[in-house]
């Protein structure tokens, strides 16, 4: 997990279908996969690897714009 210390609480994610369009079999398996914590920080790290890449590459986008 990528946060540490004791956890208080978890928060659950609901995604209902609310129309009659059938969904993809591969949006239903990531419907299934976020339901995971491991998925999701798994996720967070590649997000955060990807981002810290950028940044090294190119420092100047840690400047505010006008």
């Amino acid at each position: 997990m990528i946060s540490g210390g004791k956890s208080t609480g978890a928060a659950t994610l609901v995604l209902e279908r609310t129309d009659s369009i059938d969904l993809s079999p591969r949006i239903l398996e990531l419907r299934k996969k976020i339901q995971s914590p491991e998925y999701l920080d798994n996720a967070i790290q590649r997000i955060a690897q990807v981002i810290s890449n950028h940044l090294i590459e190119d420092p100047d986008e840690l400047k505010f714009r006008d």
